[in-house]
C-alpha cells in the first residue's frame, strides 16, 4: 500500500456546517411537536459503505485489509478549505492537487482528496457538498491542525457538486431511520467543570442496527447558537442537577433503548439553540429550536 509524505501544514479549514431550514420560534423549554420524522435513505448497503469508509478514515494504515482498497467507491462528503498543490520530497506527489473533505460521521478527521484527474473548473470550493467517485489508494503522513497524522488518500475519478433541497424540513422531537430512533425529551442548563454555562440535551436512543453502535447524536446531529456550532463540554458526574440514569459515552447493544444526554458549551444564555439532524449524505432530516429559559 502506498504511504506518502507531505511536509508542512496542508490546508487551513473552517468549521462551517451546512444549515438551511425555516424554523418557527419555540418559547418553552421542552422540545416541541410529537410528529415523527422517518427516513429510509440509509439502506444497509449504504450504511455499510460509510461505516467501512469511516473506519478507514480513523485507521488509514489498515486500508490494505479493507474491501475498499484501490476499488472505486461513490460517497458524499463536504469540502473544507481550498485545493492546494503539494510540495514534497516525494517526487511522485509534486504538482498533485489535494483538498480536505469530511464525512458526516467524522467532522474532525479529513480525507485528503486528490483532484489531479479532475478539470480545475470542476473542483469543489469550501463548503460544497460533493459526490465523489474515487479509489482509496493509501495514506498521507502529514500535518493537520498542528498535529502529525496519517490521513486517508483518495484519488478522485469524478466529482459532482450537489444542491441539496433542505427546504420544508419538519420540526420534530422524534427522528427515526432504518438504523436508529432518537427522541429529544428535555433540556437543562448546568455549569460545566470549567464553571461555564452548558446546555444539557436529554434524549432516548434506540439502536435498530444488528450490532453495537454509538449514539447518532454524536455523528449526525449538529447544535448551533447564533449560527455557530456548539462544542461539547465536560460535566461533573456528581452534579445533582444531572440525571444519573442518562448515559453519555456508552455504546448501545443491538435492539436496546436507553436514555442519554449530551452537554454543549453555550455562547450565551439568551438566544435559542437549533439542532439539525443529517444522514450520511448530508440530507437534512429534521431541525428543532430549543429556547434557553433556565438560569444557572
Amino acid at each position: 500500500m502506498k504511504r506518502r509524505h507531505l511536509f508542512g501544514l496542508f490546508l487551513l479549514i473552517g468549521l462551517a456546517f451546512l444549515s438551511a431550514c425555516s424554523i418557527a420560534k419555540n418559547e418553552t423549554k421542552s422540545i416541541p411537536n410529537d410528529e415523527k420524522v422517518n427516513s429510509n435513505v440509509n439502506s444497509d448497503d449504504l450504511d455499510n459503505l460509510y461505516r467501512e469508509l469511516a473506519g478507514n478514515v480513523m485507521s488509514p494504515k489498515m486500508l490494505k485489509h479493507s474491501d475498499q482498497f484501490e476499488r472505486q467507491i461513490s460517497f458524499v462528503a463536504k469540502a473544507k478549505g481550498e485545493a492546494r498543490q503539494v510540495e514534497s520530497k516525494d517526487e511522485t506527489l509534486n504538482g498533485e492537487w489535494y483538498i480536505s473533505v469530511f464525512l458526516m460521521r467524522n467532522q474532525q478527521t479529513p480525507i485528503y482528496l486528490n483532484l489531479s484527474a479532475i478539470k480545475k473548473e470542476d473542483w469543489p470550493k469550501h463548503g460544497d457538498i460533493i459526490r465523489i467517485k474515487g479509489s482509496p489508494i493509501g495514506y498521507l503522513y502529514t500535518s493537520f491542525n498542528n498535529e502529525r497524522l496519517d490521513l486517508l488518500d483518495v484519488e478522485a475519478k469524478s466529482i459532482e457538486i450537489l444542491s441539496l433541497k433542505n427546504k420544508d424540513i419538519p420540526e420534530s422531537k422524534v427522528v427515526e431511520t432504518m438504523h436508529y430512533k432518537i427522541e429529544f425529551t428535555n433540556t437543562d442548563i448546568i455549569t460545566d467543570v470549567y464553571k461555564e454555562p452548558s446546555l444539557v440535551v436529554y434524549y432516548n436512543f434506540k439502536n435498530k442496527r444488528k450490532y453495537m453502535a454509538d449514539s447518532p447524536v454524536k455523528t449526525y446531529v449538529v447544535f448551533k447558537q447564533n449560527n455557530e456550532v456548539l462544542q461539547t463540554t465536560i460535566l461533573d458526574s456528581n452534579n445533582e442537577k444531572l440525571d444519573s440514569k442518562a448515559l453519555n459515552r456508552d455504546t448501545l447493544e443491538a435492539g436496546e433503548e436507553m436514555p442519554y444526554y449530551e452537554a454543549f458549551k453555550l455562547i450565551d444564555t439568551d438566544n435559542p439553540v437549533r439542532l439539525y439532524v443529517y444522514d450520511d449524505e448530508y440530507n437534512l432530516l429534521n431541525c428543532t429550536e430549543i429556547a434557553i429559559v433556565d438560569e444557572i
